[in-house]
């Protein structure tokens, strides 16, 4: 009874290998920097500069300087302004500016990386796919060199080539970086440009 036990509990599966296994929550997308951030960056300079106007005014008013306070003049200044067709364009640049401010503060993050297809958060930079696919060019017959730029959704191959057929070698290419990108979750659009002859 007991070796028919231990031979049963011998071939049952265990409970660990029948288990789901659980992998890390997806992380976030890496984005770039949000625009709004040099709206911050200009309104804080403005900020800063103004502070500086407020304090030294304040030393006039206590003496401790010589001059005009220039918060007070530029007061009497605008006081005294009239209509004037200057105006008329500083309105609209300052229109064009607040609806700036705001499209900045509104403009989502742009994504700056690849969705690698994974079980788990991995993403890769336009310019590894770069590189990736200048390297993945290199076995096929007739590539001298390669030099690739990438996008999110756009990768162009230049190749300087030798031979006739170049037909034959820009299929080659084209196969290569798309099995070389094939790990992708949305793999780009592969545009391949060849020249003959070259160093």
């Amino acid at each position: 009874m007991t070796s028919d036990t231990a031979a049963d509990t011998e071939g049952a599966p265990r409970a660990e290998d029948s288990a789901p296994k659980v992998y890390p929550a997806a992380g976030r997308q890496p984005v770039a920097a949000p625009a709004a951030g040099l709206v911050g960056a200009i309104l804080s300079l403005g900020l800063l500069a103004a502070g500086i106007v407020g304090i030294r005014d304040a030393f006039v008013a206590a003496g401790w300087l010589d001059g005009e306070m220039w918060t007070k003049t530029a007061a009497n200044w605008i006081d005294g302004l009239t209509f004037a067709n200057w105006m008329i364009p500083a309105g609209i640049a300052a229109v064009i500016v607040g609806l700036w401010f705001l499209i900045a503060a509104l403009k989502p993050r742009r994504k700056t990386a690849i969705p690698v297809d994974a079980q788990t958060s991995v993403w890769i930079p336009p310019a590894d796919v770069a590189r990736i696919s200048s390297v993945a060019t290199e076995p096929v017959s007739g590539v001298m060199s390669t030099r690739t730029t990438a996008s999110r959704k756009k990768v162009v191959v230049a190749s300087n080539v030798t031979g006739a057929d170049t037909a034959t070698i820009k299929i080659g290419i084209a196969e290569a970086v798309r099995e070389a990108l094939s790990g992708l979750k949305s793999p780009p659009k592969i545009t391949v440009r060849t020249k003959s002859g070259g160093r």
